[in-house]
């Protein structure tokens, strides 16, 4: 099988593997790269890249340290999505890097997420708050109080810290490293598949991975009248590598009537 290095620090390698190994990849994951020092989602270490960016660099770097072949890069954001400051937002994005060519494949896959922040304060019930925790099985936390922070906490760890500092004023987030996220490693192996369907779409022309629906283009006639309305007619798909492009048709042949504005105003 073809190796692909994942530099990581956060146990990522188990939400990606499944997907790739039926197209010959191994996963092999390594930490020598401390891809923390690339920033943080405690905030102690402030991001300068976008995801993608850092996605991209994590993907070469396994390539230069390792000599390998195919590198890949994970970065995970929040907050961002369609409801923003209504609706929390996970967005993953994978990036595959080929040496030889230079090609970067990105595959993503987004969803809402559950977990928000929580206060804590002298009217706090800590049996309510543990119950409250309890109900995201494996999730980790952190709490932050006088400028600290205290990473990987346990809900029950979490309960016994704020007794044994006797806090009263607390803030308690839902630590996002992979390892302790589970609604991440969900989100991850979403991304995976997403770039094992693109490691097999192979363009036609030139043999590249990647050859994709790039464009939806509407235009499906009505079933009634024949009016084009704005219902998909077809994908392109487009190669980045050489620039060949393909126009399909989608299954369906017409549109029906509530979609056309002649039949349906």
């Amino acid at each position: 099988m073809n190796q692909a290095v994942l530099i990581t620090k956060h146990d990522k390698a188990k939400c990606i593997a499944n997907a790739l190994a039926p197209l010959g990849f191994d996963v092999v994951e390594s930490n020598a790269f401390d891809t923390d020092s690339l920033g943080t989602f405690a905030g102690d270490i402030e991001r300068t890249l976008s995801p993608k960016e850092a996605a991209l660099k994590k993907a070469k770097m396994a390539c230069e340290l390792f000599g390998a072949e195919f590198g890949l890069g994970s970065e995970g954001s929040f907050g961002n999505g369609p409801y923003p400051g209504i609706v929390n937002w996970n967005d993953e994005i994978l990036c595959f890097y080929e040496r030889a060519t230079g090609q970067a494949i990105y595959a993503t896959a987004s969803g809402p997420f559950a977990i928000s922040s929580i206060q804590v304060d002298s009217e706090t019930c800590r049996d309510t708050l543990l119950k409250k925790l309890n109900h995201f099985q494996s999730q980790r936390w952190l709490l932050k109080f006088d400028e600290q922070v205290l990473k990987g906490l346990s809900s029950e760890t979490l309960i016994e810290t704020l007794a044994d500092k006797q806090l009263t004023e607390a803030l308690i987030e839902p630590d996002l490293r992979a390892m302790h996220c589970p609604l991440r490693q969900q989100m991850i192996s979403k991304a995976a598949i997403d770039l094992a369907n693109r490691l097999n779409a192979i363009c036609p022309k030139c043999n590249a991975k990647n050859f994709v629906v790039k464009e939806a283009i509407a235009g499906l006639p009505c079933e009634q009248c024949g009016l084009a309305t704005q219902q998909i007619k077809q994908h392109k798909y487009y190669c980045e590598c050489c620039e060949h492009t393909e126009l399909k048709n989608t299954e369906q042949t017409a549109a029906d009537p509530y979609y056309c504005q002649l039949c349906n105003p």
